[in-house]
């Protein structure tokens, strides 16, 4: 009997054939390791394609790796190399650099076939010169940006031509015109080879933003920059000779009008393999592919995923172009926003050849977005049909893990039956556990899943065995590849691999092993079952602290890792990733074994911002476990490749980004990144989660942008929707502290709302709305931290919070915090040069400006800093914002030092107006004209500040003589009529959307048909944008007008009153001096200046006296135009410009005292803050926050007129006057006296209604006894 023959007494040359199967590099190592003649044989594999992560202490070892007695390093053709993650990032690019350079040195000259840089950080240009000197071998070549331009270098080396000889592929990522310019020269120098591949993936709109979307893409009428740079060499494109490719990879460009153009660059008629990613425009590429003279006639392989337009045109584009090629074998089809499938008889044309089909489609690009099934007939054709299918990815019908499967799901099983060849099956759609309400633990959901894949193998051998075959399937595998990084596991997908169990009794079973698994999170103690059909929003917030407070089910977590099996897309990535660790051993030494394979993952946010290492043992890493902080991983990293849909939704749903449509360089996006900006110190544990449940921060948000917005329009909505939906709050203090200080002027000016949102929390936390304008309060302070005025970072939202902190003081009667934030908000504005008009130019926050600005002699402006257009209109409405509450406090009798705003120069203009345009026209680098036949928000608002606007020449007056001081009585007269003039005029072009109807009996809609009191339905939601007709949009834009109509008239009433009665006031004293002294002519040579503010006409006084009582008459009339039309739902916002401090007339806490020399003595007997004071009727109110006291001022003032001066107006409706004010002094909802310490909402709530019910009812009488047009 012959020996047995052994292995090694095998020839070289079969130990070489066995060796070339072994594919995973942990046995190539140990083959290596067992005999001299295998580790020569097996080094030559275990080195061909070897990864390095460079720039740590690690390089040191790259000496054993470099030394020429290493037999693997002649072996070396492909060489991928990495940043690698340390704790010191410091001087890592340059220590990276050196290593890499000394990689270079060493390795044999024109061996290496492939070199890759994968970070997208610049590579050293140093290190390109010396690359393209030594291998000249190269078949793969990328143009990649680099830290300076050395393509003048690398023309100037010898025998240049040499390193292009070899080159068959080639990778394009152009990200600048640099890298374009490279791009050229790599196409140039291959010209006239034989190419195979060629990679295009632009980046522009990550790299580049300066660089337009027009500039870059093709027009209708000429190339773009990407074709007319890169491909330079061959125009005129019509007659250039197209270049013969095996592969092409098109990512991210603009193919519409491109097609044609990249169809005359690339003979498509000759490629084996398109893939097509994110390309918008892609159906106009395939309408081309479908002519006969350019119809690929050896196609092998397609992948598109694209995002469809609303007509689907790259839906029918890809069904037609199927029906018209042939010979696919691999075909991936990942389509979003379309309506349908793609058809069953495109597939079906291909089943000669067709061996791996992955077609998902879905109508939105979210996981929750309903994803598309075929139905029963299509299904089965297309298996039938396609007969050599391995692999198949689709979306299966819905089954439960806890019921018997349904017959939809069984029927497409069955189908599975027609492929003998089916090796991978993947089902994307996540089985459920209906009928379940209840979310079952991660492990038994698991085993159910388990149970389910087994009975897959258990059916596809039995129908193997109906037809006398074997089953080949080996993997199930449910959910999709979420796989983004290269080197990191998808975390969105469970593989089951076939085992094999024999019983006791020789009997064999199949099982289902548990291959692959998504990583373990410790904040998780549940697993989120996908949606079911009936349900396609079940998918959960990421947040999984936020879900205990706002009772919402877990999100959706990842599973835990027990074993390491390779990830899989498709079956040829079988083995590509089990080679994606070559020759990493020689550079770490041996390992004791592990339960989990160690891999290079991603640090967390927190450790990435702060340059440390961030360890595996979490999340939470141990970093961010020691300082309390989260530990997240949100941050977005950049690759190359080919996109994938569902990673993409999860990062999307991620940072809740619900944005349809394609990404745009000049979106409100990039324009967040002033809301954006990270500090280098972070508040511990600080989120908006400390002030209340996200579901109800997300209320009280859009009630923010509905009532408050339309008044203080800031900040920018867009930006801040944004920055908000990316949770800048758990990375930027200065953006939670803006929240917070949006909440509380919210919450501190329309306390009904949070009783509405708060319903469900514990009042014992929020018993009345004060405490929680006090935590937003303190979350503020806390977020801004000290020294936030001194952080380079201070911008112009800042100014935004110190204003609504100002603003919140003034509504719960803190008037040192008012003065403070106000004055406050007004130095940041100054600081940043935000309060300069636009022809002087910005000065940067720090810089030093030259003694005479832009009127120097040696003035550069193209050196001024400039800002973008979000932060200038923003600026521009913070200014003019501060500047109205400034003119309203003087309305009322308070005069600040602090907040005097000089009037307007002509060396020093005030800035112009906000431009007219709601915030989604104004983006960071253009602003859209606004949209036709719609009116601005800003329109209102800048209607208000011309308001203010119209007595400039009296506030300038006063401010050089003093307030009600007579200087020049002639020029005086001649102030007041003129602005009396300009302040009436401007009502004149208001549009009819701000215009206030007075209310008839037959047009008083809901509130006639339906009482305030007893609280009704009707009344609690009155508010909520969520319910009814309020959803609409229509309806959401009537409420601000109705909002910014209230403040414009109530200020418009305000500005004339003012006017009148400080003109009245005025002639007193001027009539009182006239008595004890001769008149003189006035020789004050300051007073004639104030002749350039006014006319040349002169006024007599007693015409003047007489318009003023005219006026005063008029304003009697407006005010009860107004008064008639207050309703509860548009008034109660303006708040305080309505209804605010007490001034009964009549058996009140005011006492009313004629005094002798015709002044007035206000006394109180309730609030503590005032005292008796003599104090003239126009200054009545003094002490008074900004926008506040408007319509109660006028009412009070115009009623303490004495009765020798009222008109017929003012006596004949004085009684309804005095009952209007007595209801809206009551109405006061925020003093400090009228909240209970322990609660009592509901009281006040309904002594509030009982209010509204009352004012009602006086509305209803003044209507029916003829309402205004009752004047006699």
């Amino acid at each position: 009997m012959a020996p047995r023959l052994a292995f090694m007494d095998l020839s070289v040359d079969i130990k070489t054939l066995i060796v070339q199967h072994i594919n995973r590099p942990t046995d190539l190592k140990n083959v290596c390791l067992t005999c001299k003649q295998l580790h020569e044989i097996a080094v030559r594999q275990l080195y061909y394609e070897v990864t390095l992560d460079v720039g740590s202490s690690h390089d040191t070892r790259l000496a054993a790796f470099l030394n020429p007695k290493n037999i693997g390093l002649q072996h070396v053709r492909k060489l991928d190399l990495y940043l690698a993650d340390v704790l010191d990032k410091c001087n890592q690019q340059q220590q990276a650099n050196f290593a890499i350079r000394m990689i270079l040195e060493l390795l044999p000259e024109n061996q290496l076939e492939k070199f890759s840089w994968h970070p997208w950080s610049p590579f050293s240009g140093d290190n390109l010169v010396l690359l393209y000197r030594k291998q000249k071998r190269m078949r793969w070549l990328e143009s990649i940006s680099l830290d300076r331009n050395v393509l003048p270098e690398l023309q100037k080396l010898p025998n240049i031509e040499g390193c292009f000889k070899e080159v068959r592929k080639l990778g394009l990522y152009p990200d600048s015109r640099e890298v374009l310019d490279f791009c050229h020269f790599l196409l140039k120098n291959v010209a006239g080879r034989k190419l195979e591949k060629i990679t295009l993936h632009a980046s522009f709109d990550e790299m580049d933003p300066t660089v337009t979307t027009r500039e870059l893409n093709d027009t209708v009428n000429e190339p773009g920059l990407i074709t007319s740079t890169m491909f330079s060499h061959m125009q005129p494109f019509a007659k250039c000779t197209p270049i013969a490719l095996n592969e092409i990879t098109l990512q991210k460009l603009h193919l519409r009008y491109a097609a044609e153009t990249y169809c005359k660059l690339i003979d498509f008629q000759s490629i084996k393999s398109i893939r097509i990613f994110g390309c918008s425009g892609a159906d106009a590429l395939f309408a081309e592919l479908s002519k006969s003279t350019k119809l690929p006639d050896k196609l092998e392989t397609l992948e598109f995923k694209h995002d469809d337009n609303a007509e689907n045109d790259g839906l029918g584009a890809i069904d037609g172009f199927l029906c018209l090629v042939s010979g696919i074998k691999t075909l991936t089809l990942d389509l979003t926003y379309v309506k349908a499938l793609p058809a069953a008889a495109g597939i079906v044309r291909h089943s000669k050849t067709l061996k791996s089909l992955n077609v998902h489609a879905s109508t939105g690009p979210d996981m929750c977005d309903e994803e598309l099934i075929y139905d029963y007939a299509s299904f089965s054709s297309i298996c039938k049909e396609c007969t050599l299918l391995e692999q198949i990815s689709v979306a299966f019908p819905s089954v439960s893990v806890i019921r018997s499967k349904n017959d939809s799901f069984v029927n497409f099983e069955n189908c599975l039956g027609d492929l003998p060849q089916l090796a991978t099956l993947n089902i994307t759609t996540w089985p459920t556990n209906s009928p379940s309400s209840t979310k079952l633990p991660r492990k038994i959901y698991e085993h159910l899943l388990a149970g389910l894949a087994q009975q897959g193998f258990e059916r596809s051998a039995s129908n193997a065995k109906e037809k006398s075959g074997s089953s080949k399937l080996g993997i199930i595998a449910f959910g999709s590849s979420d796989k983004v990084y290269d080197r990191e596991d998808s975390e969105n997908q469970i593989i089951f691999v076939k085992g094999r169990q024999i019983d006791p009794l020789g009997n064999e079973t199949s099982t289902a092993n548990y291959g692959y698994a998504m990583t373990s999170s410790p904040h998780a103690s549940q697993y989120a079952a996908p949606p079911d059909g009936q349900d396609p929003h079940n998918y959960t917030p990421l947040y999984p602290n936020g879900q205990v407070l706002d009772g919402q089910a877990p999100p959706r977590i990842a599973y835990p890792q027990e074993a390491a099996y390779p990830k899989l897309e498709n079956i040829n990535e079988v083995l590509q990733a089990q080679q994606a660790l070559q020759a990493n051993h020689v550079l770490n030494p041996p390992l004791p074994q592990q339960s989990k394979p160690n891999r290079l993952r991603k640090a967390c946010d927190s450790c990435s911002i702060r340059k440390v290492k961030c360890d595996e043992s979490g999340p939470p890493c141990r970093a961010c476990l020691a300082l309390e902080i989260p530990c997240t991983f949100e941050r977005p990293s950049r690759r190359r490749g080919p996109p994938n849909r569902h990673a993409e939704a999860i990062k999307k749903r991620r940072i809740g980004d619900v944005d349809s449509g394609s990404s745009n360089p000049q979106s409100p996006t990039n324009a967040a990144h002033a809301l954006a900006q990270l500090q280098s110190s972070h508040p511990t544990q600080l989120s908006a989660e400390e002030i209340c449940a996200l579901p109800t921060l997300n209320a009280l948000i859009d009630d923010f942008f509905t009532y408050i917005h339309p008044l203080c329009p800031f900040p920018h909505e867009p930006s801040f929707r944004e920055a908000w939906g990316q949770r800048e709050d758990l990375s930027n203090p200065s953006f939670l502290a803006l929240l917070a200080s949006m909440i509380a002027v919210l919450v501190a000016s329309f306390p009904r709302k949070p009783r509405l949102h708060l319903n469900t929390q514990t009042r014992r936390e929020y018993p009345n709305h004060l405490s929680l304008v006090d935590k937003c309060r303190d979350v503020c302070a806390r977020a801004r931290g000290p020294g936030y005025l001194d952080r380079p970072s201070l911008n112009v939202y800042d100014a935004c919070t110190s204003y609504f902190l100002g603003l919140t003081g003034a509504y719960v009667f803190q008037w040192r915090q008012l003065r403070l934030y106000l004055a406050e908000c007004l130095t940041i504005i100054r600081s940043l040069g935000l309060h300069k008009h636009e022809a002087q130019g910005y000065t940067y926050l720090g810089g030093m400006p030259h003694a005479w600005g832009s009127n120097g002699p040696n003035y550069d402006g193209s050196r001024e800093f400039k800002v973008d257009y979000i932060t200038e209109e923003i600026g521009r409405r913070v200014f003019w914002t501060v500047f109205v509450g400034v003119r309203t406090i003087q309305q009322l009798g308070a005069s600040f030092g602090e907040l005097m705003i000089p009037p307007a120069t002509p060396t020093e203009p005030l800035p112009p107006l906000p431009r007219e345009v709601d915030d989604v026209h104004i983006f960071p680098n253009e602003i859209q004209p606004q949209r036709e036949g719609v009116v601005s928000m800003i329109t209102g608002f800048n209607v208000n500040v011309r308001i203010y606007l119209s007595y400039s020449s009296l506030a300038t007056a006063e401010m050089a003589f003093g307030i009600d001081e007579i200087f020049d009585w002639d020029r005086q007269q001649q102030i007041f009529a003129q602005s009396l003039q300009r302040c009436r005029q401007i009502l004149e072009s208001l549009p009819e959307v701000l215009k206030v109807q007075p209310k008839s009996s037959k047009d008083s809609g809901l509130e006639q048909q339906k009482p305030y009191y007893p609280p009704m339905p009707e009344y609690s939601g009155m508010r909520d944008p969520t319910l009814d007709s309020y959803q609409k949009t229509d309806s959401h834009d009537m409420r601000r007008y109705e909002i910014q109509k209230a403040n414009i008239y109530a200020s418009h009433l305000s500005t004339r009153s003012h006017l009148v009665e400080k003109c009245f006031l005025q002639l007193d004293k001027y009539q009182r001096s006239m008595g004890q002294a001769p008149a003189q002519p006035s020789t004050n040579a300051l007073a004639a200046g104030i002749d350039r503010f006014v006319s040349g006409t002169t006024t007599n006084a007693e015409v003047l006296e007489k318009a003023m009582s005219e006026e005063r008459e008029q304003v009697v009339k407006d005010l009860l135009v107004v008064l008639g039309s207050i309703d509860m739902v548009n008034m109660e916002p303006n708040g305080d410009s309505f209804v605010s401090l007490y001034v009964y007339l009549q058996n009140s806490d005011f006492l009313y005292q004629p005094s002798d020399d015709n002044e007035f003595i206000l006394s109180m007997s309730t609030h503590d803050f005032f005292r008796k004071n003599t104090i003239s009727p126009i200054a009545s109110l003094r002490f008074f926050p900004a926008q506040t006291q408007k319509i109660r001022s006028i009412a009070s003032t115009l009623l303490e007129v004495p009765k020798e001066r009222r008109g017929s107006v003012a006596l004949q409706h004085q009684d309804y006057l005095y009952k209007f004010l007595d209801i809206l002094s009551k109405l006061e909802r925020v003093s400090p006296e009228g909240s209970e310490p322990n609660g009592g909402g509901a009281l006040d709530e309904e002594s509030e209604l009982r209010l509204w019910a009352d004012l009602r009812d006086h509305q209803l009488r003044f209507q029916e006894q003829g309402g205004v047009y009752g004047f006699s």
